[in-house]
């Protein structure tokens, strides 16, 4: 009878230990006010993180995992700037007095974005393009300039010594509500992850994703 018990409380702290390893399912995180993100860890070292901001949007992240001792690390499909922020065009000289930009996207001219220009971080000037997505700014007059659009990547440009006088970019569209991870690292507690980001929002009542 004392074989038959040791042998049932070996199965259930075998089974036990066997839950408490499994690092397998999906993870979840109210933060409230709408606000709600879970992960998924899959066997095949694969994850997969939804978030959604309630007004704000919804997203969705596929990337990789490996564990290491008390953590996984976790490494995103898409890695920041694995993709161009735009394209420059065109860079002329031409024969005038003033610099000039033309800003288009895949389908034409933009009209109504916004040009700001600075000496170091000190505003300048701001402007925004006409219907032939062209604005125009003294010359010497500036050091850095940036153009901005809704749905768009924003474009910083610094102007180098030259003659040069007009450059026409192209606008690309923003990596819609996509989460970067780049070796973040998050901790493994029993049935719970813990991030950095949500573990340092110490007003919340639940600051962990649990399963």
């Amino acid at each position: 009878m004392k074989t038959i018990a040791l042998f049932l409380s070996s199965l259930l702290f075998l089974n036990c230990s066997l839950k408490r390893n499994n690092i397998y399912g999906k993870y979840s995180w109210d933060g409230g006010y709408d606000v709600f993100e879970s992960i998924t860890i899959k066997p095949d070292s694969t994850f997969i993180f939804d978030w959604y901001a309630g007004l704000a949007g919804n997203g969705q992240t596929k990337g990789k995992w490996i564990k290491e001792g008390k953590y996984l690390i976790l490494n995103s499909d898409i890695q920041p700037n694995e993709k161009p922020e735009y394209i420059l065009l065109k860079e002329l000289e031409k024969p005038n007095d003033s610099i000039e930009f033309k800003i288009v996207d895949r389908y034409g001219p933009i009209q109504g974005a916004n040009c700001v220009t600075f000496i170091g971080n000190d505003f300048i000037e701001g402007k925004t393009t006409n219907s032939l997505g062209v604005v125009k700014f003294s010359k010497n007059k500036f050091e850095k300039l940036q153009i901005s659009f809704v749905g768009y990547s924003d474009i910083i440009y610094y102007f180098k010594s030259s003659n040069l006088n007009f450059f026409e970019f192209e606008m690309l569209e923003k990596q819609g509500y996509y989460y970067y991870f780049v070796n973040e690292k998050w901790k493994i507690k029993k049935n719970r992850l813990y991030s950095k980001r949500v573990k340092s929002m110490k007003s919340l009542e639940k600051n962990y994703y649990g399963k």
